[in-house]
């Protein structure tokens, strides 16, 4: 029996996050725009108070006593100071209601308001919430946001990635709220009555899940990666920023190291290849159980193995320690293609055992 209400109550909760979600991308847009503007302030401003002590020292030298000695003092104080001022104007003072902070609280309020409307599509239906393309989507999306702010209560530093974390599971809940969404009905046949529903495809949606949020972090390493050899070698030029990477340039100046990012990436796509691998292994329990044997190359079994082989050969290959960096993170994203496509595709288009997509 489907209760309408609670149903309505879910896709009402739902369209409130997605406004929620689009306010605080706004938010942490701004956050990195105004942190990018200071950055690049201060670092003008300490260039000159740094062109500024070398004029007094070459005119001290240039002088008669002891001025070389004063100029060294000012031209090292010009140093430090530098560096303090650059701090300074890069972070705002503490306690203070900064656009980040903002658009972190709404995070919080949105995920949670997101939890709410999947518990009510599956009080609505009485069974889990994840019976179709549309209830995936909004129940794998609610795992990455609380995953991102478990993420983000550890260490503050990674709440700059909120812009593309928040901007990726918006583009999955439009996605649902416009192309996937059904109407809550009950669970078909084939899928009644076996706990494995809730096994398979649960532990499906953390891999899932996991595997959004590492793409996310491997996409902004593989950019921090080319903005910092950008630095380095215009450093080494003579420049003071590569100007070929505009505002985005001070954008990625404000996120993690690509080293912090590359170990970030490795934990989450570890815990999501465990993942995957019992996904492979209950899902072929459940496919004896229901179909008399433990695999028969339908589509989404096949999908499922390439993701599987992918992120194995990821690991593989970045724990060998010659397959770091750049060409690590390419391979993490070539997994996360294969997601979309088992996910996409292969649910919409390609038709096998596992056509449960409700649409």
């Amino acid at each position: 029996m489907i209760n309408e209400q609670l149903a309505e109550i879910s896709n009402l909760a739902l369209v409130v996050t997605i406004v929620l979600y689009v306010l605080a991308l706004i938010g942490f847009g701004a956050d990195l725009a105004s942190s990018s503007q200071r950055r690049s302030d201060a670092r003008l401003a300490a260039q000159e108070r740094q062109a500024g002590a070398r004029t007094l020292q070459t005119a001290a030298v240039a002088g008669e006593g002891g001025g070389g000695t004063g100029a060294a003092d000012a031209s090292g104080h010009g140093s430090g100071t530098e560096m303090l001022f650059s701090d300074t104007q890069a972070q705002p003072a503490s306690g203070t209601m900064t656009a980040q902070r903002f658009a972190f609280l709404l995070t919080v309020a949105a995920t949670v308001l997101h939890v709410v409307g999947v518990v009510m599509r599956a009080l609505a239906t009485q069974r889990v919430p994840w019976a179709n393309m549309y209830e995936f989507a909004t129940t794998s999306t609610a795992v990455v946001m609380v995953a991102f702010l478990v993420f983000s209560i550890k260490r503050a530093e990674l709440r700059a990635l909120g812009t593309f974390v928040v901007g990726a599971v918006l583009l999955v809940l439009l996605l649902a709220q416009t192309f996937w969404i059904v109407p809550a009905a009950s669970l078909t046949p084939s899928l009644q009555n076996s706990h494995w529903l809730y096994i398979h495809i649960g532990v499906a949606i953390i891999a899932t899940s996991l595997s959004i949020l590492g793409a996310v972090v491997a996409g902004m390493q593989l950019l921090q990666a080319r903005h910092e050899r950008a630095l380095v070698e215009l450093t080494s030029a003579g420049q003071e920023h590569p100007e070929h990477w505009g505002r985005f340039g001070h954008v990625l100046d404000r996120l993690p190291p690509s080293t912090v990012l590359e170990a970030l990436s490795f934990r989450i796509h570890s815990v999501a290849f465990v993942c995957w691998t019992f996904t492979l292994m209950f899902g072929a329990i459940w496919a004896r159980e229901a179909w008399g044997r433990f695999w028969g190359w339908d589509p989404k079994e096949v999908w499922t193995f390439i993701i599987w082989v992918i992120y194995a050969a990821y690991l593989h290959a970045r724990a060998t320690g010659g397959f770091r960096g750049s060409r690590a993170a390419g391979l993490a994203l070539t997994g996360f293609v294969a997601v979309v496509f088992n996910y996409t595709i292969v649910n919409t288009v390609i038709n096998g055992l596992h056509s449960y997509s409700g649409l």
